[in-house]
């Protein structure tokens, strides 16, 4: 599994291997060209491309749990729950009510931003937030303080336990971030996020800073951390609904293509047998043909005599008979005012005639013989019925093998 993040000058490209820092990349596309092709990816998202907000809900289930917070967020959002993806991380539960810390991330945003990896034949199979992965490193703490560098911004996340409560972005000038963090620590505190931290954690390339931050925290013991490295994998997964159809139907691609290039290989090999076949090919037809021709006289007589047998099949067959057909044929009149008045039998057919006293009634004793499962060895077949100048319907039915 490859991990995209966000990093100081763009997107960081690492397999999460311990120890390792990963691959910078300025752009997305640059980090889609980085990632290997057929891996696995986890996506990273910066504070700046979510909403996210603290909330206390009546303890449930997190299936439940996950309607309420759709239901809050949609209060807030300029867009609907189909037009979003959206995750929870429980901060702390009681027995009546929890906090949890919900996100959310527009589908259209998230694809404009995932289409170079999509033009590469590849979607994140897990999308979550860096803040959150990140806050995770530090499950000691109970309060933390943590500042460091994503992209065009500067985040102060506060941490309780190794759980995000709060994120927010600054400037990225030391001076105008020193300026503006009074204002997020109390944008932070009235979410009601705890701003009493125990420690506050620097990013090291931010270093120069630290004599400022500092003075924002007098009491407060504040030192350099590394926010590269591997970061555990949390339960929040942001990925939308519709993109599991279209990973399946690029992995069908990739396969596709995967095939083809060994179908091409498997298709040279057999160029190269193509002519000893055609040759071995030649010899059988000819070894089949001398067969065929010698085969022939006791082929002739088995045609006659099947030609014999299908000759007789009236007078061997007891469905056959005249005197079956007609119970049959009679079986079938539906009323007594239908008259039989002529029946005519060959080997392969029979045919029906009479008189009935509407159409009605003649197309009914047709409809019987059909049903008739003695007669379905036959296809029964008539013309409309011929309205006769009492009224009377003159039908034909023939009943063919």
């Amino acid at each position: 599994m490859v991990t995209i993040s966000p990093a100081t000058d763009g997107w960081r490209v690492g397999g999460g291997a311990p120890g390792t820092a990963g691959r910078s990349a300025r752009t997305l596309e640059e980090a889609a060209a980085e990632t290997p092709a057929g891996s696995g990816i986890r996506l990273l998202l910066p504070v700046s491309a979510v909403l996210m907000e603290r909330m206390r809900l009546p303890s449930s289930d997190r299936e439940e749990l996950g309607g309420m917070v759709v239901l809050q967020l949609e209060k807030t959002l300029p867009y609907g729950a189909e037009e979003m993806t959206s995750g929870f991380n429980i901060i702390r539960q009681e027995e009546n009510e929890c906090d949890l810390l919900a996100a959310a991330v527009s589908n259209g945003q998230l694809d404009e931003l995932c289409e170079p990896l999509r033009k590469r034949g590849t979607l994140p199979d897990q999308v979550s937030i860096y803040a959150v992965e990140l806050a995770a490193k530090f499950p000691g703490e109970a309060v933390l303080g943590l500042i460091y560098r994503e992209a065009e911004a500067t985040i102060l996340a506060v941490v309780e336990n190794g759980k995000l409560v709060a994120a927010h972005a600054g400037p990225t000038e030391k001076e105008g971030f020193l300026e503006e963090l009074p204002r997020m620590l109390l944008t932070a505190e009235l979410e009601g996020a705890p701003v009493n931290f125990t420690k506050v954690v620097l990013e090291r390339e931010l270093g120069g800073w630290i004599g400022g931050v500092r003075e924002q925290f007098p009491d407060v013991a504040v030192e350099l951390g590394s926010v590269d490295g591997p970061l555990e994998t949390g339960s929040m997964n942001l990925v939308p609904s519709g993109w599991t159809l279209e990973q399946q139907k690029l992995a069908q691609q990739a396969s596709l293509k995967e095939w083809l290039a060994r179908a091409g290989v498997v298709y040279l090999c057999l160029l190269l047998l193509a002519a000893g076949y055609i040759i071995w090919l030649q010899h059988e037809v000819g070894a089949i043909n001398s067969k065929i021709a010698a085969a022939a006289p006791a082929m002739d007589v088995l045609s006659a005599e099947k030609a014999k047998w299908a000759t007789l099949a009236a007078a061997t067959d007891p469905t056959r008979y005249t005197v079956e057909l007609l119970q049959q044929i009679n079986k079938c009149i539906p009323t007594d005012e239908l008259h039989v008045t002529e029946f005519i039998q060959t080997p392969t057919q029979f045919t029906v005639q009479g008189e009935a006293p509407n159409a009605t009634v003649a197309v009914d004793y047709l409809d019987k013989l059909r049903e008739d499962p003695d007669l379905k060895a036959y296809r029964l077949d008539a013309p409309e019925p011929l309205i006769l100048g009492n009224d009377h319907a003159q039908f034909s039915i023939t009943g063919t093998l």
